[in-house]
């Protein structure tokens, strides 16, 4: 049996249930019957779906127990080991979850928004007076949407911690307890120096005043020029521009079009879905241009890529 969390019969539930299977490409959303997406889970299959286009409304930390995942990006991809720690950030994320050879994929998740690991972090400033800032060294790619470091003892024990709560809905009742293991988690992150995550963990408090970066990623199927999209972020054009190569490495265009082929490249070996459909529905109208740009990423065309996955 596998344990995951869908959508099913238009209701919502947060339960253990049969995996249900889908031609078509999903986006996940976990929620509980509350229709409230739960804080805590545990998530475990034995089988291998493949690449999957998963979109996040908050920050995710997880452990893989057992098996491996794979985060993907247009040129690139990341692999978190079993005995791993992840964290994502918001957004939409191409990802896939690989079962060990001799037992299930297996990962236990906390989600968080922005507000409540600000509210955290404030806890460790006002009430244990800890000095907490930008440090210089170990900050991670800001083309990437994810960091990864090894579990440390103490990290284990705080996620060891969190098992009684699991099939509960107790830390989305009990809001300052999250607060507090929230608070627990970021000490943990800050006292053992792990800077990738710390800067991610801090990310949150610039996001809340600036959610650029989440419009941005949820901008990226829309028909917007340059322009547009600086409008929507609340900022000149040449700030827009500047801003977008800080966060992103690289010129608003280019990495778009870049997630646009990343997401075309899993529907082609995903689906069945015709080239052209694929094409149209990752907004490239001119379809010969869009097996040229997909050829010059990806190394091979659409359907090349699509005969070889399926070989």
């Amino acid at each position: 049996m596998d344990y995951i969390c869908v959508p099913c019969d238009g209701k919502l539930y947060f339960k253990i249930i049969l995996v249900q299977f889908m031609s078509e490409l999903q986006t996940k959303r976990i929620e509980n019957i509350s229709g409230q997406p739960p804080t805590l889970w545990q998530y475990a299959t034995h089988t291998h779906q493949g690449a999957e286009w998963v979109e996040l409304g908050e920050n995710l930390i997880g452990i893989v127990e057992s098996g491996r995942k794979r985060i993907r990006y247009a040129q690139s991809e990341y692999t978190v080991e079993s005995g791993e720690l992840f964290l994502l950030v918001p957004g939409k994320h191409y990802v896939e979850n690989l079962p060990a050879s001799d037992g299930p994929y297996k990962e236990t998740c906390l989600r968080f928004d922005n507000r409540q690991m600000a509210d955290a972090l404030s806890t460790l400033v006002s009430l244990y007076g800890m000095e907490i800032r930008h440090s210089r060294s170990g900050r991670p790619d800001p083309t990437l949407a994810h960091v990864h470091v090894k579990v440390w003892p103490e990290m284990q024990l705080f996620f060891d911690s969190l098992a009684p709560y699991l099939d509960t809905d107790y830390l989305n009742q009990h809001k300052e307890l999250l607060r507090l293991k929230l608070a627990e988690f970021a000490y943990m992150v800050i006292t053992h120096k792990e800077y990738g995550l710390q800067h991610k963990l801090l990310q949150c408090i610039d996001r809340l005043s600036d959610p650029f970066e989440s419009i941005i990623r949820n901008s990226i199927f829309e028909n917007l020029t340059i322009e547009e999209l600086a409008v929507r972020t609340n900022k000149s054009l040449t700030s827009f521009k500047n801003d977008f190569q800080r966060v992103f490495g690289e010129t608003p265009h280019r990495w778009i079009i870049k997630q646009r082929l990343l997401h075309a490249r899993l529907l082609v070996v995903s689906t069945n879905k015709a080239i052209s459909q694929i094409g149209y529905e990752c907004r490239f109208d001119n379809i010969s241009h869009f097996i040229k740009l997909f050829k010059r990423e990806f190394g091979m065309t659409p359907l090349s890529m699509r005969q070889e996955q399926r070989q």
